[in-house]
């Protein structure tokens, strides 16, 4: 079972104050009930800033959800990425792989919780944002899993589909995995039996 998280890439440096806005926010809204929004000048206090400064940095808090998005799928995909392209021979790719995101779950819990709540909310900017990181993730899943001669000989829009059903099980997985970490190994064991049913019954239905 992988322990180690996918590492960020490494970020261009970003100004103080948009990293101390961004953080905040992401804070702030992941724990927030879905019908709250989030306040201006609240958002400044909290993160010790005049709420002009707000500005300097971005148009509107949609535009700030949006680059707290972006950062955070694409720390995630190269995370993954990096997760598959090292997993050992004869080790489960579900377990090492799904491992892998529950530790960045647990690393990143405040855009994590945001990017899911974002995603299952009403439809947005950042919503649509979130969804085309989702079909980004099956892409890469679908590539690095074809590299490594795991998926079988399936019609590629059905193995793609199965993909992206697995993706959004994996995270809500996740979050059942913030809730109650010591149920860590019952949910890689449910995440891994996911994925191998939904090839498992691919397979037979595509069967002449």
């Amino acid at each position: 079972m992988s322990k180690t998280a996918p590492s960020a890439p490494s970020q261009p440096r970003m100004a103080q104050g948009k990293r101390l806005l961004m953080d905040t926010a992401t804070r702030l809204l992941a724990r927030q009930s879905l019908q709250s929004t989030l306040a201006l000048r609240e958002l400044a206090r909290e993160a010790g800033l005049n709420h002009n400064t707000f500005y300097r940095h971005f148009s509107s808090l949609e535009e700030m959800q949006a680059a707290i998005i972006e950062e955070f799928v694409s720390s995630l995909r190269s995370g993954l990425t990096e997760a598959r392209q090292q997993i050992p021979p004869g080790q489960s790719v579900s377990h090492m792989v799904i491992g892998s995101v529950f530790d960045f779950a647990r690393q990143n819990s405040d855009p994590f919780i945001l990017a899911y709540r974002v995603w299952h909310g009403p439809p947005s900017e950042s919503r649509d944002l979130v969804q085309k990181a989702m079909d980004q993730l099956c892409d890469d899943m679908f590539r690095d899993l074809q590299a490594l001669g795991i998926l079988p000989k399936l019609d590629e829009a059905r193995l793609r589909r199965l993909l992206a059903i697995d993706i959004q099980q994996v995270f809500r997985l996740c979050i059942a995995f913030l809730e109650s970490p010591r149920s860590r190994a019952r949910l890689l064991d449910a995440g891994d039996e996911l994925l191998k049913t939904l090839i498992a019954g691919a397979a037979v239905l595509q069967s002449p």
